[in-house]
């Protein structure tokens, strides 16, 4: 397969959107991805920057079948679910992916008290897929040509998928909400060995970290990535406090221990 993977970057923050003028260069909204791979559009987590990439984006670019991966059900990932226009589209297929027992816990959450509509609302073909870690899918994005998908249990409160996703020599590892500790430290390596782009929880620089709050540091990142012998790390996921003032001093400080590594920024392109 010669076509390239096209990532944008839609949102970047963890716990909740931020909007102020000190946020505008890496951006406010919280976690979400796409990943353009031959004819499918597969998104990676559905935080506020998902509203964002609804408004024309999947139209412009003429997607009719969307798969959508979810880390699991903190606020922070699925604030776009509500207000993503393709879930009133009738001629959009879309696959929801997330750990056991998401659909209903979603269902419940996307219906009143907390939001006028639900799922049975929505136009689109909507179809849930639930996965225990360990568990591997398949989409087939070409003639004859697949993505391969593979999980792992995060260490996270209440847990998390970290997912990686293969076809033809290309690889992406996902792995937001995940506190580093020696095992999983070990696991992740193994996990994500030799991928091209590992995308990492730096929700805290190294001087702030909470231990036990389910987040790690981009310094943590920097070590993975050579474990693994990724090519290149994505820093994300930002505490929602964090300006850019702030942000841009810890990707130099990162870059100056490790050039492969970079740091996130809402409408960033990434080629593989």
């Amino acid at each position: 397969m010669s076509q390239e993977w096209r990532l944008t970057v839609w949102g970047v923050r963890g716990s909740a959107p931020r909007s102020a003028p000190d946020c505008l260069e890496f951006g406010g909204c919280t976690t979400c991805l796409s990943l353009e791979c031959g004819e499918e559009l597969v998104i990676l987590d559905a935080g506020s920057g998902l509203s964002s990439m609804g408004q024309g984006f999947i139209h412009k670019k003429q997607f009719k079948r969307l798969h959508i991966l979810l880390s699991h059900l903190h606020l922070d990932h699925i604030l776009g679910l509500p207000c993503f226009p393709p879930f009133f589209d009738p001629e959009m297929e879309i696959h929801l992916y997330g750990s056991k027992g998401f659909r209903q816990n979603l269902e419940l959450l996307m219906a009143p008290p907390y939001w006028p509509v639900g799922f049975h609302d929505f136009k689109a073909r909507v179809t849930f897929h639930e996965l225990n870690p360990g568990d591997g899918f398949s989409l087939e994005i070409l003639k004859g040509e697949f993505l391969k998908g593979y999980t792992m249990q995060g260490n996270h409160p209440g847990g998390s998928l970290l997912y990686r996703l293969e076809a033809a020599g290309k690889s992406l590892t996902y792995a937001l909400d995940c506190e580093m500790d020696e095992k999983t430290f070990h696991q992740l390596a193994e996990f994500s060995r030799g991928t091209c782009l590992l995308i990492w929880d730096a929700g805290f620089s190294p001087e702030h970290l909470r231990p036990g709050w389910g987040h790690s540091t981009w310094h943590q990142g920097i070590a993975l990535r050579l474990a693994a012998q990724a090519k290149i790390a994505l820093m994300m996921h930002y505490d929602w406090s964090y300006s850019d003032t702030f942000l841009r001093c810890q990707e130099q400080k990162a870059r100056q221990q490790d050039p492969a590594s970079r740091f996130a920024k809402e409408g960033m392109v990434i080629t593989l």
